[in-house]
Parts: structure tokens; C-alpha cells; sequence
């Protein structure tokens, strides 16, 4: 004979309520048996009735769209289809038995009948969804984030993967916003401005900065030489382009961080004098995540070798960002960079061995 309530013991839905509301449960519970490859509940059916699994094991599965994927097996213990019967909703997945399984059956309306009865099973079972929907957000949330976030770094590198010389260019200039915006972080006048919100959009959003490129021609992006004043002026656009571009994905999503991406794409070859372009702004006019960026790609542009160029030392290049404070970059953003320069070289070989091994 079946022990019943030790069953309803060892699950998870119905564990730690006392004696009696087992014995009230029990009442209403009906043992049903399966041949093997049974489907016990379809998905999409009414979510009616729900198992505790006694003896056997059943497959989870759910349609794909190219065919069925299995995303669970369950033993005795188990309970199966107590989602949709609990929110009244259709079967979110397929059971099938992958051997002769014995249940104990629950339908609706007792279940219905019993959390009426014993408020000790409904706050149970209210636990246990808490729960389960918090896990199952922060897990989604978690994955939609990182597949976000990986796109977007995808669709900056559609530009940087036209030039190999460029290489690790979005890894390097990502990380010196970060490192200049934390260090900034603790400065009087940044203090309110820069956030940790703020710190996680640069260091997604930097990427995208030049993503305007890609509708620049190759005979401009890769020629040897300096560029005349017409390709110069071309290349100039790459920041509209980019701009508009954010412009278009905004309208779609509204995303805070394709905002602040729009602004680096339009402003981060802005001077602090008001001689940059595409706006001629200048000074605090100029969006703070725009002047980190020009200070992040400048550098990392001075050490990198380029078809019309050779690499900056080091030394050299710290000098160039030192003679730009309060003409080209933001003076008291270049005095934070220096005074941590030896954290951003870091960076800049990190990433360089990086590209070269």
C-alpha cells in the first residue's frame, strides 16, 4: 500500500505542512498508472490536473519550432503540470513517460477546494511560485542580457573586423572608459554624473563608437597615405552615420544604452575648444560620456600602428594626451587619466598580447 503521506513529504510542492493537511490531501489524490512512451500531459492542453510522480520516470519537453527538445527528466517525488493547473493556464511543456510510471493525480478543482481550507498549503504553494519566478526571471533576465550584450559588441565589430590592423581596438578603448570613468567617479564635479549605471552603459555602449564606419569606402578606411580634404570630410560623416543608426534602434527599443551610445557616436570627435566636428561643441557642452571616449580612442589610436602610421611609445603618447588638456580633451579628465596612466598602460598590453599570441 502506498505510503502516501511520505510521499507528499519528499516533494517539493507539498513538503513541511503538518499531519492533517497531508491526511486533507490525500483524500483527494487518485492513483492512475502509464505505459511506457505515454504522454501524461501535452503542451498547449489545459492544465486541468497535475502528478506526483510515485514510481518511473517522464521526459519534459517543449516544441522548438524545429521539432522537440527535452528540458528535463523527473523521478518519483516529483510533481509534473502544476504550473498551468495553479495559474489556470495551458500546459507550458510535454511530459511523456519514458517507462511504466505510477502517479498520484490531482485535478483542479480539489486543489482549488483545498487551498480554500488550508491556508498552511496556500502559503506553501505562494512560497514555492515566488520562488520559482524569481529564479526564473533573474535566469532569463541573465540570458537576454548577455545575448544583448553580446550583439551589440557583434554589430561594433562589424566595422573593427574591416581593418585586422585595428584588432583588439573595442576591447582596449572599452576598458579605458571604464577605468577614466571610475577614477572620475570620485572627482567633485563627476561625482553626481558618473554612476554605476552610468560606468556599465560606457563600458557597453563604447564599442559602438565608430560603428558609422562601416558606410565609409574601403579606399578611405585603409589608404596609406593621409586623407585629402574631401576623404577627410567623408570620413568625417562616419559620426551622423553612427548617430543615425542608434537613432533607428532607439525607436524600436528605447533603450537607455543605444541613447548613450547615439551621443558617443555623434560627439566623441568633439573638442573641448569647440574646433572638433560634427557640432563645433565645446566645454561641458560636449556630453560627458562623448569627452571620455575621445580621450579613450585618442590614446589608444597614438599606440597603435595604422597603414599610415607607426605606434607611439608609450611615453610619447602620454605626452600628446598631456599637450591636448583644454584644447582637444577635457583638462580635468586628462589630469584623472595621468594620474592613473600606468593602470591604462596596462590595459593597453593586456589587450596587445591579446591580438598577437
Amino acid at each position: 500500500m502506498l505510503d502516501v503521506i511520505s510521499i507528499l513529504a519528499g516533494s517539493e510542492l507539498f513538503s513541511g505542512l503538518a499531519r492533517d493537511s497531508y491526511e486533507r490531501i490525500a483524500r483527494h489524490l487518485k492513483p492512475v498508472r502509464f505505459g511506457r512512451d505515454h504522454v501524461i500531459c501535452r503542451e498547449g492542453d489545459s492544465g486541468d490536473t497535475m502528478y506526483i510522480i510515485v514510481k518511473g520516470t517522464v521526459s519534459v519537453s517543449s516544441d522548438m519550432g524545429w521539432g522537440q527538445r527535452e528540458l528535463d527528466r523527473k523521478g518519483p517525488g516529483a510533481v509534473v503540470g502544476e504550473m498551468a493547473l495553479i495559474s489556470n493556464d495551458v500546459r507550458s511543456a510535454t511530459v511523456r513517460t519514458l517507462e511504466e510510471t505510477e502517479c498520484l493525480q490531482f485535478d483542479s478543482e480539489s486543489f482549488d477546494a483545498l487551498l480554500d481550507q488550508d491556508p498552511a498549503l496556500a502559503q506553501r504553494i505562494a512560497k514555492i511560485m515566488t520562488r520559482r519566478f524569481s529564479t526564473l526571471v533573474h535566469k532569463t533576465s541573465n540570458e537576454l542580457l548577455g545575448a544583448y550584450r553580446a550583439l551589440v559588441f557583434a554589430l561594433a565589430n562589424m566595422t573593427e573586423s574591416r581593418d585586422p590592423e585595428t584588432g583588439a581596438h573595442l576591447e582596449r578603448t572599452r576598458n579605458y572608459c571604464v577605468l577614466l570613468a571610475e577614477a572620475l567617479a570620485e572627482h567633485e564635479k563627476y561625482r553626481d554624473t558618473i554612476t554605476p549605471h552610468f560606468i556599465d552603459g560606457i563600458y557597453q555602449a563604447a564599442p559602438l563608437h565608430d560603428i558609422g564606419k562601416v558606410a565609409i569606402s574601403d579606399s578611405i578606411l585603409f589608404k596609406p597615405d593621409q586623407l585629402g580634404p574631401a576623404e577627410y570630410d567623408r570620413m568625417k560623416v562616419h559620426t551622423t552615420i553612427g548617430a543615425a543608426m542608434m537613432e533607428r534602434v532607439i525607436k524600436q527599443s528605447g533603450a537607455e544604452l543605444f541613447r548613450l551610445a547615439n551621443r558617443i557616436c555623434l560627439y566623441h570627435h568633439e573638442r573641448w575648444d569647440g574646433t572638433g566636428y560634427p557640432a563645433g561643441l565645446a566645454g561641458d557642452a560636449i556630453p560627458v560620456e562623448a569627452r571620455i571616449m575621445a580621450i579613450a580612442d585618442v590614446y589608444d589610436a597614438l599606440l597603435s600602428h595604422r597603414v599610415y602610421k607607426s605606434a607611439m611609445t608609450m611615453e610619447d603618447a602620454r605626452e600628446k594626451i598631456r599637450a591636448g588638456a583644454g584644447t582637444q580633451f577635457d583638462p580635468i579628465m586628462v589630469d584623472v587619466m595621468l594620474a592613473n596612466i600606468s593602470r591604462f598602460e596596462d590595459i593597453y598590453i593586456k589587450y596587445q598580447d591579446e591580438e598577437t599570441s
